[in-house]
């Protein structure tokens, strides 16, 4: 009896393992702005851009690439790709923190900051992303880091800080027994913390500020 529930176990994981590494694990990144933040008042116009792509080996270059499933010796099952390149979702996402907040912010996510294309009567949030995954190991987990820097409308750096937030759901069952729900919400939960903290910081904030 025993042998015969030893063998089915096996035979499904071994069919798990199989499936998962038939293509990619596919996600769907979105943000819903925190409307419990404080308004702000008298502030600049904000532009963000498209954040940079910095992120090590897990990004594969590929700005659809967020994550990876993988098994118990760390070998890659198959990738976690989003809807969309997380750059655009990024910016789009802070634009819509900011407004939320009573800033008028708007958005050019299709490229990154260059010095000296500042907009008029503008200052840039911008950056590089240095981490952006979910992943399935032995349990679950999304990270979020970046290089967050606004510009004053001459290029002058005016604060630069590194910025980390992570979402460990905190359960076992991760690798083949990993589900797409669970890979979304926690890359979606890392998100939203990212992007909160950035729109909540007080030394970002008080860039913001007309002087």
């Amino acid at each position: 009896m025993w042998r015969k529930l030893f063998r089915g176990t096996v035979a499904v994981v071994l069919m798990q393992i199989a499936l998962v590494g038939c293509g990619a694990t596919r996600i769907t990144l979105n943000y819903a702005p925190d409307t419990s933040l404080t308004t702000l008042r008298d502030t600049e116009r904000v532009t963000v851009y498209a954040f940079e792509d910095r992120r090590d080996s897990e990004g594969d270059n590929d700005p659809f690439r967020v994550g990876g499933v993988y098994g118990g010796y760390g070998n890659r099952l198959s990738k976690v790709l989003a809807d969309a390149p997380f750059q655009k979702t990024v910016a789009n996402a802070l634009v819509a923190a900011l407004r939320a907040r009573g800033i008028d912010a708007q958005v050019i996510d299709d490229r990154a900051y260059e010095l000296g294309t500042t907009p008029p009567g503008t200052v840039v949030l911008a950056g590089a992303i240095t981490h952006f995954s979910t992943e399935a190991r032995f349990t679950n987990s999304a990270h979020v880091r970046g290089i967050v820097r606004v510009y004053a409308t001459g290029g002058q750096v005016l604060v630069e800080k590194d910025i980390s937030e992570r979402e460990q759901p905190g359960t076992l069952g991760g690798g083949v027994f990993t589900t797409e729900d669970i890979l979304q919400d926690a890359m979606n939960k890392a998100l939203a913390k990212f992007v909160n903290r950035v729109a909540t910081d007080p030394e970002i904030v008080r860039t913001f500020m007309r002087q």
